[in-house]
C-alpha cells in the first residue's frame, strides 16, 4: 500500500512538469502571427511561414518553457514567441 502511495505521488508531481498539448484551431493573420478561431487569443511565432484557415494544430505548451511550439497537420513545427 505504502508503495502505491509513493508511486501516485510521485506521478502527480512529474505530471506537473511535463508538457501539455491541446488541439486548437488557428487562422493566419500575419508575419509569425496566428489567431484561434474563436478570436480569443493571438500567437506570435518566430520564422513560421506555414498558411492555415481554420486549421487544427497541435499547441505543445510548457509554462515557463522557451520550447513551446505549433504542431502543423503538414509536420512542420513552429516555436512560439508568445501567447496574448
Amino acid at each position: 500500500m505504502k508503495k502505491l502511495l509513493a508511486l501516485i505521488s510521485l506521478s502527480i508531481l512529474c505530471s506537473s512538469s511535463f508538457a501539455e498539448m491541446y488541439k486548437i484551431n488557428i487562422r493566419r493573420v500575419d508575419n509569425n502571427v496566428y489567431q484561434t478561431m474563436d478570436g480569443r487569443f493571438i500567437i506570435k511565432t518566430k520564422y513560421c511561414y506555414e498558411y492555415t484557415y481554420g486549421d487544427e494544430v497541435v499547441l505543445d505548451y510548457t509554462k515557463y518553457s522557451y520550447d513551446n511550439k505549433i504542431i502543423f497537420r503538414s509536420g512542420t513545427t513552429c516555436q512560439i514567441e508568445g501567447i496574448y
